[in-house]
């Protein structure tokens, strides 16, 4: 009979200190429901990455550790880097403790229910499952549009990223040591599983309104994580200034058939206007296409230097062997 797996929810975490304390409560609960259904083993835990908070998260989280020495660990970050970096150092520090990994938000508006229906795709084989939301829940507005963009843009460029996919999934510790071989300085956690390759699926889970405390998610950080999704993995942006610079050179010659044709008519067009026209729409191109450009330079640019990602300032109830 086949042993029920270790199992390490993974939650990133920053200024939560209003709610971190009904999710250790509730996380707990649902470990012990697990267990007694059988799907996962006794020394099952949960993790969480503290992306150097402000606030009192850090000193809640060592006392629950020292309520609940065997299920709540956490490893502090030294300084905010960043959601992604922070689900990253979880991730890697969870593979010391658990043959299986889910990642979830330390907020709970991911349906923790949604982890059994991961675990029983785990036993059918899967090695890495990934969560869609059906619905958006109530966030705002803007917030729904701009993912919407964000999503349509991407599958626009090919990039691997599936629509309503988020960082709540499942996967083995095989799918975690196969991360760890990627070397790159700038992460998008979702898009390097995707390229991983393992036999793979989704479930659908329900998005629930937050029941502690702010979303610490602005839209800022979403404009920021959608350029660097986009030029992680598309160069669709560098061919598209390929293609203005046809289409402006094709324009160009348009235009001086045109001038020629008027002047040989004893009718030149007004060369003020012309000039003026044309130097602003080069100018706006050429702008934009720089832009592009510093974006990739700009990734060259921090790769090269092979700067570490993070840094673990500390640990609670983590011992690597």
């Amino acid at each position: 009979m086949k042993m029920s797996p270790r199992l390490c929810i993974v939650m990133p975490c920053y200024n939560e200190e209003s709610g971190i304390r009904t999710t250790i409560e509730k996380v707990n609960e649902k470990l012990a429901q697990l267990e007694e259904k059988g799907l996962i083993a006794k020394e099952s835990c949960m993790l969480f990455a503290d992306d150097g908070s402000k606030d009192c998260t850090w000193e809640l989280l060592s006392e629950a550790s020292a309520e609940y020495p065997e299920t709540v660990k956490a490893a502090r970050l030294a300084g905010n880097r960043g959601k992604e970096y922070a689900v990253w150092a979880g991730v890697m520090e969870a593979r010391f403790l658990a043959d299986v990994v889910v990642v979830m938000d330390a907020d709970l508006q991911f349906d923790i229910e949604a982890i059994d229906e991961f675990l029983q795709l785990h036993r059918e084989g899967y090695d890495m499952i990934y969560g869609v939301k059906k619905n958006r829940g109530s966030e705002a507005f803007y917030k729904t549009i701009a993912s919407r963009l964000f999503y349509g843009l991407m599958q626009k460029l090919g990039s691997p990223i599936m629509k309503n996919h988020t960082d709540y999934c499942l996967m083995t510790r095989q799918v975690i040591h196969a991360l760890s071989r990627y070397g790159e300085t700038n992460i998008i956690f979702r898009g390097l599983l995707k390229q991983l390759g393992f036999k793979q699926t989704h479930c659908y889970f329900e998005v629930k309104d937050r029941e502690e405390g702010e979303s610490k998610f602005s839209l800022s950080k979403l404009i920021n994580l959608s350029l660097d999704a986009i030029t992680s993995f598309s160069v669709a942006p560098l061919r598209m200034i390929a293609g203005f610079g046809f289409v402006i050179f094709v324009i160009s010659l348009i235009m001086i058939a045109y001038t020629c044709v008027g002047f040989f008519q004893g009718n030149p067009p007004d060369g003020y206007a012309t000039l003026t026209c044309s130097l602003w729409f080069l100018g706006g191109i050429g702008l934009s296409c720089m832009a592009i450009m510093g974006e990739y330079m700009g990734k060259l640019y921090m790769e090269a230097k092979k700067r570490p990602r993070y840094y673990i300032s500390e640990r609670i109830g983590i011992q690597h062997k």
